[in-house]
This record gives structure tokens, C-alpha cells and sequence, in this order.
């Protein structure tokens, strides 16, 4: 998919910005340390564009709420499970091993608060530059993987996040 369609698709209502970045993709995936027998899940899936690049994987289930991403999941990456909806909602109804989330800001704030909640072995989250990861710290371990700023997504994405790896 190229960076003029996936700047036509992404919804300033919903603070989309797909990452593209093959070095942040890679490094995402480096700390997610997916095993040919996890089942993944990505919340926050956009038009695919991790997921596309998901190594081997047991199952790979797919979230995203803007329901005009739906069909392109579906082409672009035919072998996972895509579920349309609330992410927060539905994330403790879906079993897995790494959870993989590129979610606005405002909504990983809410993902982390569930956390404690879940069972996983590795989660692996964009969050936002000020984003307080204390309340993990003692249950987790919270790792710094990298920074991610404008030019690693289509369109840029105006703020810097940080990709962090959570673990218990």
C-alpha cells in the first residue's frame, strides 16, 4: 500500500497514523519475540501495516474500530481473525501470548489501566512521549524499545510516542 493511499485513509477523528517505518517495524517485532506457537493479537490494526509484516505466528487476531478498515485487513492480511469493535471491550474476551498496540494515546491509557487483568507473556505497546508507566513497574517489567516520531508513520504523525515492552 503506498503512502498516498494510506495517507487517504487515515481518519484525523480517530488520530490515525499507520506505522511504516521497516527499522521501527523490525524493532517492534524484535521485542515482541513471537514464537511460531503464539497467538498474537494486534489492537489498533489500521490498514495493516504491521500486521503484514507479523513474523510466523500460531493465530494472529486483528481489532480495529473504523469499520472502513475492515475489507482492507481482510485483502491485505488473509490469514488473521479480524475483529471489528471496541478494543477495549473485546480484548478480555481473546486469548493470547503478545499483544502488539498502536492505539491513540488517549485509549493505551485505558489499555494500561487493564493489564493487571489480562494473561500474556509479552506486550508491546505505542504510548505517548509523557505516557506515566509507574503504575506497571513492580507487577512488570516495562522496557524502553524505541522512540517514534513523524516520518516512521503515513501520515506523519505530529507528536513523538515510544514503543515499550511489558512483561511480567
Amino acid at each position: 500500500m503506498n503512502d498516498e493511499t494510506l495517507r487517504a485513509l487515515a481518519d484525523p477523528g480517530f488520530e490515525q497514523y499507520f506505522l511504516v517505518s521497516p527499522e521501527k517495524l523490525s524493532l517492534l517485532f524484535e521485542a515482541a519475540d513471537i514464537h511460531p506457537d503464539d497467538r498474537v493479537l494486534e489492537v489498533g490494526a489500521g490498514a495493516g501495516t504491521v500486521a503484514r509484516n507479523m513474523p510466523r505466528c500460531k493465530s494472529l487476531t486483528l481489532v480495529e474500530l473504523d469499520e472502513r478498515l475492515i475489507k482492507i485487513l481482510r485483502e491485505a492480511v488473509p490469514q488473521a481473525r479480524i475483529v471489528q469493535g471496541d478494543a477495549l471491550r473485546l480484548i478480555e474476551e481473546i486469548p493470547f501470548d503478545v499483544l502488539i498496540g498502536n492505539l491513540p494515546n488517549t485509549v493505551t491509557e485505558s489499555l494500561i489501566d487493564l493489564l493487571p487483568r489480562l494473561s500474556f507473556r509479552t506486550a508491546v505497546l505505542a504510548v505517548g512521549e509523557s505516557a506515566n508507566l509507574d503504575r506497571l513497574r513492580g507487577k512488570y517489567v516495562v522496557t524502553e524499545v524505541t522512540t517514534i516520531t513523524g516520518d516512521d508513520f503515513r501520515p506523519a504523525q505530529p507528536s513523538v510516542s515510544r514503543i515499550v515492552k511489558v512483561t511480567r
